[in-house]
């Protein structure tokens, strides 16, 4: 990692945790005297600039949010279809980075954002770009008026769930096809919130 000689010891330790993060073990391959060595400092000196590996691991995660937020904004702007396709976005950070985004989304962990405190609080940059959208479809009469918040929360767990279906192995396709699957299936729950039109009789 040439990076590392540029950075501070802080940096190096972060770099190193989300690189073995991102390894075959995923989060249970981060010890302090792993991330130590690997980052050439002592085991000390990590402990000195965290107090623990759990507030290791949270600094290391801590900007992943914004990055997955971004992975929605690039999702919505390639496609000229509106609605629900900046999920896509969810589904490729979790193709890209699976191992973080166990450990972020599906892992037990003290620090997570939970619903309704910090979600509806707005303190999720990846929920709050879902709730947004949620928003201005009720707004435009493409969805049918309702909680926010709790529609919002319909979405996200109908997409986890198929995401965590696929890493898991319980749906076997290619990328490219499980992708098409996954908007597919996201495009039916949309057209179930939509807001119905009376029938002319």
């Amino acid at each position: 990692m040439p990076q590392l000689k540029t950075q501070s010891t802080r940096e190096k330790l972060l770099a190193v945790a989300l690189e073995l993060m991102e390894g075959p073990e995923g989060v249970d391959g981060v010890t302090m005297r792993g991330v130590a060595a690997s980052a050439g400092v002592t085991t000390m000196a990590t402990y000195k600039h965290f107090q623990n590996r759990d507030a290791l691991l949270r600094a290391a995660t801590a900007a992943e949010y914004p990055r997955i937020a971004g992975y929605f904004s690039r999702a919505n702007a390639r496609t000229e279809v509106p609605g629900l396709r900046g999920m896509l976005g969810y589904l490729n950070y979790a193709l890209d980075h699976p191992q973080l985004f166990r450990y972020m989304f599906s892992n037990h962990r003290d620090d997570a954002f939970v619903f309704p405190r910090d979600l509806q609080g707005s303190k999720s940059p990846t929920f709050n770009v879902l709730q947004k959208v949620v928003s201005e479809l009720m707004d435009r009469r493409v969805l049918q008026p309702d909680d926010v918040a709790e529609t919002a929360l319909s979405i996200w767990a109908h997409a986890h769930g198929l995401v965590i279906l696929y890493l898991c192995g319980r749906i076997t396709a290619p990328r490219a096809t499980f992708q098409k699957l996954y908007m597919r299936s996201l495009d039916r729950l949309l057209h179930g919130l939509a807001v119905r039109t009376a029938n002319k009789g």
